[in-house]
């Protein structure tokens, strides 16, 4: 992958905000950038919709699981180190 540079000029747009974090992306630099607690990912933009695919994809495997196998209250968001 090649290595992104980021412009001076970055302005961020916030696409969606959580518990959890962000996500913005400068469409200066094309850059989205994902932020979960304290962990930054800068990722190009078919990279993020790749990693939103597999993610969505992960989300509806575990609502279809029954209760007993993990499923995780959504009134709070908790982060497992």
């Amino acid at each position: 992958m090649e290595h992104l540079s980021t412009s001076p000029s970055c302005q961020h747009t916030m696409l969606a905000r959580s518990p959890v974090g962000h996500v913005s992306v400068c469409s200066d630099c094309g850059v989205v950038h994902l932020s979960i607690d304290c962990l930054s990912v800068r990722l190009e933009v078919n990279a993020f919709l790749a990693l939103a695919e597999m993610l969505s994809q992960a989300q509806k495997r575990l609502n279809g699981m029954q209760p007993h196998e993990g499923h995780a209250c959504h009134e709070s968001a908790h982060v497992v180190h």
